[in-house]
């Protein structure tokens, strides 16, 4: 259960010396305080600036401030945000929020690095872009004392694979999935979904799947059982091992009616029957059933999706670090994130549940066990070649 603060009557540094009242804070909060040694390092050849330097930066890390900057998506996201984190936490504390939007990933990242720091406090970064923001240092790393519902996450966000380094640096607020899109009245889903069902030849020219590269060869080593981050498997090397996927990428490809690459392909093709089964995103199909496709199914196959997801992140050289960091542990109360994740439309990325959540097309009934992120080192390094033999693929020159 969280500690209910209020901003006015909060103040966490006492009426001491700054020295004294800094090393009672670490002991009364359980806090290690171990940003302020880091700064302390950093700058300190003498001993007492860097006691001062120490002092206060914890006074002023540890106070919550008037305002916080939040930098998010625009839209109906925003407008959820809004309503069911936002507007509570500013009733809660009393801190002002100020909202921006941006449009997209490269436009926020861009921002953010041609901004005078403290322009930001929180961003909100999606998978690929959270790996670059901490890689490239636009955000700093999240001191995990200040954020007690740290703990409710779901296992594989709490380390999660796409953050480098050792430190945390992104706060993942809820997930979505390149998972399996059916039609109920020709796939019959009673025994669970599997890959399989997009190499099956009884849905010759009915088979939709996504036609991004790295997303490509990711399904299939999922579909032949390999870790999709290392492509081994039995084989013995990567070398191997991915050519086992390419092979099956080739397999796969006369049943394929189309390789989508947008919302609106994949929603015509399973809207029109063009495509009974294949990959989809869940939100799309959720869309569909909203309109009356009710013949429309999706869930995430026994072998494991793609994930993607939202994360709440504190700006580098934000000036309401503190503040930042005790958001993001409001929305990951319980109460707080159940209310907002079927507004959004994704599951939180929290083990909070309720019928409203277990009802949503990407949700995970394993706990996050098949959501399965991919390693941006390892794309990155092999994104080239992946994209060329696809390409040799489709053409049918592979």
């Amino acid at each position: 259960m969280i500690e209910k603060l209020n901003r006015r009557s909060f103040l966490k540094a006492t009426g001491a010396t700054a020295t004294v009242g800094s090393a009672a804070l670490a002991g009364c909060t359980g806090s290690s305080g171990s940003d302020s040694t880091e700064t302390t390092a950093s700058g300190g050849d003498d001993s007492g600036d860097a006691e001062t330097t120490e002092a206060e930066t914890t006074s002023e890390s540890e106070e919550l401030s008037d305002t916080l900057k939040f930098y998010s998506w625009g839209g109906s996201t925003q407008e959820a945000l809004t309503k069911h984190v936002i507007e509570p936490f500013e009733e809660e504390y009393g801190v002002t929020v100020e909202q921006s939007s941006f449009g997209g990933q490269d436009k926020m990242l861009a921002n953010v690095r041609s901004s005078p720091e403290g322009s930001y406090d929180i961003i909100m970064p999606s998978t690929s872009t959270a790996y670059a923001a901490s890689k490239q240092g636009l955000v700093e790393p999240l001191r995990l004392d200040n954020i007690e519902t740290w703990s409710n996450l779901l296992p594989v966000f709490q380390d999660f694979n796409i953050d480098p380094g050792q430190k945390a640096h992104v706060a993942p607020l809820y997930y979505g999935t390149i998972g399996m899109g059916y039609n109920k009245d020709y796939v019959d889903a009673s025994n669970g979904l599997s890959w399989d069902m997009t190499f099956d030849d009884e849905f010759e020219g009915k088979v939709a799947i996504e036609g991004v590269p790295y997303v490509r060869v990711f399904t299939t080593a999922l579909k032949l059982g390999m870790n999709p981050n290392k492509m081994v498997g039995d084989a013995g090397s990567y070398e191997e091992g991915v050519k086992k996927v390419y092979d099956a990428m080739a397999e796969q490809h006369p049943l394929v009616k189309k390789y989508w690459t947008s919302g609106q392909e994949l929603t015509s093709l399973f809207s029109n029957e063009s495509a009974y089964v294949g990959e989809a995103w869940g939100g799309r199909i959720l869309s569909l059933q909203d309109e009356g496709f009710d013949n429309l199914g999706y869930g995430i196959p026994e072998e494991g999706a793609y994930g993607f997801t939202d994360t709440l992140a504190v700006a580098k050289g934000s000036k309401n670090r503190y503040t930042a960091e005790k958001f993001i542990e409001f929305a990951y109360q319980d109460d707080i994130i159940k209310k907002l994740a079927p507004d959004i439309g994704y599951p939180p990325a929290t083990k909070a549940t309720s019928s409203d959540v277990k009802a949503l097309p990407d949700f995970d009934p394993s706990g996050g066990e098949r959501l399965m992120f991919q390693d941006q080192e390892f794309k990155n390094e092999h994104n080239q070649e992946w994209s060329q033999t696809f390409e040799q693929i489709k053409l049918g020159n592979y």
